[in-house]
């Protein structure tokens, strides 16, 4: 979450059940944000330990799959994965989602066009994204003047397919050579990334007179660093971007004039600094925006350094971006740092050779496993006591050294919806829905309960989904 917040308090396993407000005290957004994920923590685990990792209620089924002119049909409805509560608006075609921008490569779509008759896996892939005024203009108060107050976060669902290879789908919807859950184990929750940090203990003095430098943080303000995943492992070269503030330094991008970019505020923008430029459909695809270094900052302008810039389409604004946006980052090159496209190399430890990385100021982090585009982890930055918070433990020789921990996000949670394949223009289907019933015994007949005719799995989809009434607003902001 890219939000301008001091820091993030919740750590389940101290089983907070609530915060309590004081009289008299100062009031800070973490303890609000902290209060939300108590409860968020505790509901969405109740969810899943009655219900289990996915399920759709047997009333309401969502996410079911079906063929439809040709094309494949999600149906409105609701599913619960991970504990979290997820809700599809109307039915919609896989090719036209809310949330996902399918890539011109998709092997499903292009499946459906050749005819092959190859299985596909369907997926359920549910996150949660940060959504500013920027993504939705709503957030603001017209009546204040419109001023940013609170941001939000979005839970976001797309459905996704693999192919799976050595499957076969049989006239009667059963599947050989896999069950609904195997692919699960090839997708990853949270990255397998991990990060230390650390203020700089200081470089070894060998003279017994002099004093080696103290091990504290050094900036004259409290930070909430933010180290972001870019370039991922895949790409060869995995780089990092940081930023002292969490992110949250960001303006709507209006318009290109050159080598300029239009924008509609330059608060906390500076020559020399480096800049993201993203907008929504770049986000939802987890692919990292571009990054060009500023010149010059005057008015509504940034001036970009044309050899900053990768491709000349870089650049490029149009009305067909979603929510287009400049972010600013702080990582700059200098003696002992080189940057890749704007970006930091990532440098991973070995078992015997520890590889510290300066951010500023005396922060210092250390990479460890692959990591994804997108995982990010923060690190507030205290100047009383010039520390920061930063979970330590013993090693075997009894020193202190700081503990090397997963991101903070972004995590994923899927669930199987079903298998399929087009072979003469029809589907064949092998459905993978969950149901679970209400517990209550004096609901529709009690224990004879059944689920409705249209949540029954069906083999072969040659027949429509039923039509369903609207369920409320489209999905805002797309």
């Amino acid at each position: 979450m890219k939000g301008d917040f001091t820091r993030n308090t919740f750590d389940p396993t101290k089983h907070y059940s609530r915060v309590l407000m004081q009289q008299g005290r100062v009031t800070l957004d973490a303890d609000s944000n902290e209060q939300t994920a108590i409860l968020l923590h505790y509901l969405r685990t109740l969810t899943r330990d009655l219900i289990g990792p996915y399920a759709a209620p047997a009333e309401d089924v969502g996410f079911q799959l079906s063929g439809v002119a040709g094309a494949l049909n999600i149906t409105a409805g609701r599913y619960y994965v991970g504990g979290i509560l997820v809700e599809n608006d109307e039915n919609c075609l896989y090719s036209a989602q809310p949330y996902w921008k399918l890539p011109p490569d998709d092997g499903l779509l292009k499946d459906m066009k050749d005819q092959t008759g190859k299985v596909f896996w369907i997926y359920l892939d549910v996150w949660e994204r940060h959504v500013t005024a920027i993504e939705d203009d709503s957030i603001r108060e017209s009546a204040l003047g419109g001023p940013d107050t609170c941001t939000r976060a979005q839970v976001v669902w797309q459905v996704k397919a693999r192919l799976a290879p050595n499957v076969t789908i049989e006239k009667n919807g059963e599947l050989s050579g896999s069950t609904c859950s195997t692919p699960l184990g090839d997708l990853v929750s949270v990255s397998r990334a991990r990060l230390a940090a650390r203020v700089d203990p200081g470089h070894k003095v060998e003279d017994a007179c002099v004093t080696p430098p103290d091990s504290k943080f050094r900036g004259r303000e409290n930070q909430l660093y933010r180290v972001e995943i870019h370039d991922d492992s895949d790409s060869g070269q995995p780089t990092f971007k940081w930023s002292r503030e969490n992110g949250s330094v960001v303006t709507p991008w209006l318009g290109t004039e050159g080598n300029d970019l239009r924008v509609a505020h330059t608060r906390g923008f500076s020559a020399g600094s480096w800049v993201e430029l993203a907008d929504d459909d770049l986000e939802l695809q987890g692919k990292p925006g571009v990054l060009v270094k500023l010149t010059k900052v005057e008015g509504d302008l940034l001036s970009v350094d044309p050899a900053s810039v990768p491709t000349t389409s870089a650049l490029a604004w149009s009305p067909k971006l979603v929510h287009p946006k400049v972010r600013r980052w702080d990582q700059r090159a200098n003696e002992r740092t080189t940057l890749i496209r704007g970006g930091v190399p990532v440098k991973e430890r070995t078992a015997t050779d520890p590889l510290w990385i300066d951010l500023e100021n005396g922060v210092q982090i250390e990479f460890s496993g692959e990591c994804r585009t997108g995982d990010y982890w923060l690190i507030p930055a205290r100047v009383a006591g010039g520390r920061i918070e930063w979970p330590t433990s013993l090693d075997a020789a009894g020193k202190e050294v700081a503990d090397a921990l997963p991101p903070h996000g972004v995590e994923h949670h899927y669930a199987p919806l079903g298998f399929v394949s087009w072979k003469n223009q029809k589907m064949s289907l092998a459905s993978c829905t969950c149901l679970f019933l209400p517990a209550r015994s004096c609901f529709n007949g009690g224990a004879n309960l059944q689920p409705p005719k249209e949540a029954i799995a069906i083999g072969m989809a040659g027949e429509p989904t039923p039509p369903r009434r609207p369920r409320g607003r489209k999905t805002p902001n797309r």
